[in-house]
């Protein structure tokens, strides 16, 4: 059960609804026409779910030009409780993965939505202590022929380390999020597996 403290902000600050009712398994769905998928997350601890992030209302005052992403977001997001504070969980549901999915829609979307969950979080009364990010997906689409990402893309800022999308972030299980500082967090991959009567993309994910 949750604290006094986030009880009483889930009933007097934030909308109605924003959270779905605590369960230990959550079916989490993209259910847009291009392309369908269905996560059956099953978690332990006590915990907090925002089912389709994506389409909430969020921070009102965050650029709204494309180039920076900052009104992309995640999916899915979890707050799961842990010893020390709560443990984030943003997970990001695609048919495929490839260097300009990675770049300009993935990253830009992990970091707003890690932003605002910290917001989020201030308001509910909890620390987060952990981050992990999760990108489900059917198909690797990270051959040089996919790669029509912008070159500028790929260029660091000025006395920036720069970094490959697949040796460095991908294959290794952690992305890089410029927060004009360079923050690392855990991403896992989830590969899911098409149902071939539905088309729609499935898979599991256990937080224990």
């Amino acid at each position: 059960m949750y604290t006094e403290r986030v009880q009483y902000a889930i009933d007097n600050f934030i909308m109605e609804h924003y959270f779905l009712d605590m369960q230990h398994n959550y079916h989490l769905k993209e259910e847009k026409d291009s392309g369908k998928s269905d996560l059956d997350v099953t978690i332990k601890s006590d915990n907090l779910c925002i089912y389709n992030f994506d389409d909430k209302k969020k921070c009102n005052f965050l650029r709204p030009d494309k180039k920076r992403g900052m009104q992309k977001s995640v999916d899915h997001i979890l707050f799961e409780q842990v010893d020390d504070g709560w443990r984030l969980h943003l997970i990001e549901m695609k048919s495929s993965v490839g260097y300009n999915t990675w770049l300009e829609s993935i990253k830009p979307k992990v970091r707003t939505s890690y932003l605002t969950s910290l917001a989020i979080a201030d308001f509910l009364g909890i620390k987060i202590t952990d981050i992990v990010a999760y990108t489900t997906y059917d198909e690797e689409k990270f051959s040089a022929n996919s790669n029509k990402t912008n070159p500028r893309a790929f260029v660091p800022p000025l006395g920036k380390k720069a970094r490959d999308p697949v040796k460095d972030e991908w294959e290794k299980d952690q992305l890089f999020l410029e927060l004009g500082e360079e923050f690392k967090i855990v991403h896992k991959r989830i590969k899911m597996n098409k149902d071939e009567k539905t088309g729609v993309l499935l898979g599991n994910l256990v937080i224990s």
